[in-house]
């Protein structure tokens, strides 16, 4: 937890807000550029290499993201230690298994098991 402390937690929102940013614009981009998609086409996306990564990356990022602020949320304003541990655990694993549900997930793709 001493990481992401002060200035190092504030830097590093930012730099993940820029992140999800840059990932967000480049999907509208891909919607407003490229003809209508059919399931097919979004799936052939999502499931190629560079889609998948970018996906991975986009969850990932996103995680960090939110666990910086609930972070901070909880150690501004839950004050008794147990439940602060407590809140912070919940969201961690929370967060945690969502990352690796969807690295799970793209991995079945690629195995052939989708």
């Amino acid at each position: 937890m001493r990481l992401f402390l002060g200035q190092r937690a504030w830097v590093l929102q930012r730099l993940t807000a820029l992140v999800l940013l840059f990932l967000l614009a480049l999907g509208a981009a891909t919607l407003l550029i490229a003809p209508p998609f059919a399931y097919e086409r979004w799936y052939a996306l999502a499931t190629s290499t560079h889609g998948a990564v970018l996906i991975v990356v986009f969850f990932a990022t996103l995680a960090l993201h939110g666990w910086i602020g609930v972070r901070d949320i909880a150690l501004d304003y839950v004050h008794a230690p147990f439940l602060r541990l407590a809140v912070l655990t919940v969201v961690g694993v929370i967060l945690f298994a969502i990352v690796i549900r969807v690295v799970l997930t793209m991995a079945a793709h690629f195995a052939g098991g989708a």
